[in-house]
């Protein structure tokens, strides 16, 4: 089973890297953050014809998340439950892989802005709202996107720089941790062990040609799921392209 997490910033822009990406790896489940698009415009009929169904929730210029699956599915949520939130930024379901039943659960966290700012209180107030969700979905269960959360200084390419900002901070770290606490596992981590495995790069300082990444996007998996993780990779050559996403795709194996 194939599992694909990718922040595309845009899915217009990126949509002809998508379909290449779902040429060459042929996932079972594809989980986009940063759709940026409402839900008249968004492409299903182009993933249709390509053997996929589409759940999605979107608005205009900003956020925006879809599952893409050619797998039955069923028990779609556009939102974390009891949490209200014009943002769109979460969508899950629960797909059936041969005879097992799964729930994928896809966010785009906020990003924070910075630790003094509304938005910092935001994204912690939507971390917390998720935390109380996913306590009761903790088997069986994989829980992937954008988290825009460095667990780690091994997740970053310059601890000292990133110290006191948003994406590296002990809130956020803390936040980070109480969700593996909720019965999941980091699969890059457990399987990759000591690679850095950055995921997102700036745009600008030729960020991705000097390594000066960070690894914020994540597919963590309940621990009951553990022993059928194969393989974690990350798509780099997706950042290479012109006109990339300002993140690589992220890809799952699991071998039942």
């Amino acid at each position: 089973m194939k599992i694909i997490s990718w922040n595309v910033n845009s899915l217009k822009i990126r949509h002809d890297q998508l379909v290449d990406i779902i040429n060459k790896h042929n996932p079972d489940v594809i989980s986009l953050q940063e759709t940026k698009s409402q839900d008249e415009n968004f492409p299903n009929e182009s993933f249709n014809n390509l053997g996929y169904q589409s759940i999605f929730t979107g608005q205009k210029t900003f956020n925006g998340v879809a599952i893409i699956t050619k797998l039955p599915y069923e028990n779609v949520l556009l939102n974390i439950p009891n949490f209200q939130d014009e943002q769109k930024r979460f969508v899950s379901a629960e797909v059936k892989f041969d005879d097992r039943k799964i729930l994928i659960m896809n966010g785009y966290f906020p990003n924070g802005q910075s630790l003094d700012s509304d938005k910092f209180i935001y994204k912690q107030t939507w971390v917390n709202a998720l935390l109380k969700f996913i306590k009761t979905k903790n088997s069986n269960s994989l829980l992937m996107g954008d988290f825009n959360i460095a667990p780690d200084d091994i997740d970053c390419h310059d601890p000292e720089k990133w110290v006191g900002t948003v994406l590296t901070s002990d809130i956020e770290r803390n936040l980070f941790k109480e969700i593996i606490e909720c019965n999941f596992t980091d699969t890059h981590r457990h399987l990759n062990k000591n690679e850095p495995g950055f995921t997102w790069w700036d745009y600008r300082m030729a960020a991705f040609r000097r390594n000066l990444g960070l690894r914020i996007d994540h597919i963590l998996a309940s621990k009951d799921l553990i022993n059928f993780l194969k393989d974690f990779n990350v798509l780099t050559d997706y950042r290479k392209l012109e006109r990339p996403s300002d993140h690589a795709p992220i890809m799952l194996t699991l071998s039942f």
